[in-house]
C-alpha cells in the first residue's frame, strides 16, 4: 500500500517550496542523490506548481502562463543525466540546459525533482492499473509480475496499443506465441543502462515483458533469454502516475494551484 500526501506540512498560509518538498518527501520512500531541488529558490512563496515527467521548454512556457512559480519534475533537467556525471557546471552551457535555464529564470521559478519517490508512491502501479493487469503476483520492490489470461503477444500487444492510445508499438519477440506471465519494467527500466533489473524481473519466470522505453541492446538482451518483449513509451508509461500525484497534491494543499502538464511521446 503506498502512503497518502497529507497536508500536515503545508497548514501555514503561506506555502514555501521548501514545504512542498518536505511533504512530497514523505512519501513511502526517502528520497535518494539525484532527487531534491535542481534550481532556484527553496524558501520561495510558491502560487502554484506544475507536475511534469520532464522539466522541458514546452513544460516551461506552460508553468508561466498558468502561474506556476514551481515544478515538479519526474526526470533530470539538465544534460547529460546528471546522476552520473560529476561536475555538472561545464555542461551549463550547452544548448538545452542553457535555454531551459534562461526560461526559468525570467519566469522565476523553482524546480524540484521527485524521481523514485513517485515511482515508489504510485507511478509503477497505476501504470499495470491502466494497463488492466489486475493484482500482482510478484510485489517485491520495484519488481511487478502480473498472471493474465493467455494470449498471444500480438494479442497482448494490439491491447496495450489501445490502452496507451498509441499508433504503435515495438515488439522483439515471435508475435505468435501465447504469454501469460507479464514482467513490467516501466518507464526507462528497459533499457539497456537498465539490463540488471531486467535479469531480475526474469528470477520470476515473466514469459513477456510490457516496458516503457527500450533499446536494441536491451532487444537483443530479451531475444537471447527467450522472453518477448512490448516497448511502449518512457513518458507514456509513467504520465499515469504523474497525474494521479498531481491530483494528490493538489488535494493536499488546496490554497495553491496544481497542474499537471502531460509531456507528450517525442517520436511520430
Amino acid at each position: 500500500m503506498r502512503s497518502v500526501i497529507t497536508n500536515s506540512d503545508c497548514d501555514n498560509e503561506t506555502v514555501t517550496a521548501a514545504a512542498v518538498a518536505e511533504l512530497i518527501e514523505g512519501l513511502a520512500m526517502k528520497p535518494r542523490s539525484d532527487e531534491g531541488f535542481k534550481f532556484g529558490n527553496p524558501h520561495a512563496p510558491i502560487k502554484g506548481v506544475l507536475v511534469c515527467w520532464m522539466c522541458t521548454l514546452a513544460a516551461i512556457e506552460r508553468a508561466v502562463a498558468e502561474k506556476c512559480n514551481m515544478i515538479v519534475c519526474h526526470e533530470e533537467m539538465h544534460y547529460p543525466y546528471a546522476a552520473f556525471q560529476p561536475g555538472l557546471e561545464k555542461y551549463l552551457t550547452w544548448t538545452v540546459n542553457r535555454r531551459r535555464i534562461q526560461a526559468l529564470s525570467q519566469g522565476e521559478i523553482t524546480v524540484y525533482r521527485a524521481h523514485g519517490m513517485l515511482d515508489h508512491y504510485c507511478i509503477l502501479d497505476d501504470f499495470a492499473a491502466e494497463l488492466g493487469l489486475g493484482n500482482p503476483a510478484v510485489s517485491e520492490g520495484f519488481y511487478r509480475i502480473y498472471d493474465i489470461e493467455p494470449r498471444t503477444v500480438a494479442q497482448l500487444a494490439e491491447q496495450v496499443k489501445q490502452i496507451m492510445d498509441m499508433d504503435c508499438v515495438r515488439v522483439t519477440g515471435d508475435p505468435a506465441r501465447e504469454v501469460s506471465r507479464v514482467g513490467l519494467p516501466w518507464g526507462g527500466l528497459g533499457l539497456s543502462v537498465n539490463i540488471s533489473f531486467i535479469e531480475g524481473l526474469l528470477a520470476y519466470r515473466p514469459d513477456v515483458l510490457i516496458a516503457g522505453e527500450t533499446d536494441e541492446y536491451a532487444m537483443f538482451y530479451c531475444l537471447d533469454a527467450d522472453v518477448p518483449l512490448i516497448e511502449t513509451s518512457h513518458v507514456a508509461s509513467e504520465n499515469f502516475g504523474l497525474a494521479h500525484f498531481a491530483d494528490d497534491l493538489a488535494s493536499a494543499v488546496p490554497e495553491i494551484r496544481v497542474v499537471f502538464h502531460r509531456c507528450p511521446v517525442p517520436w511520430n
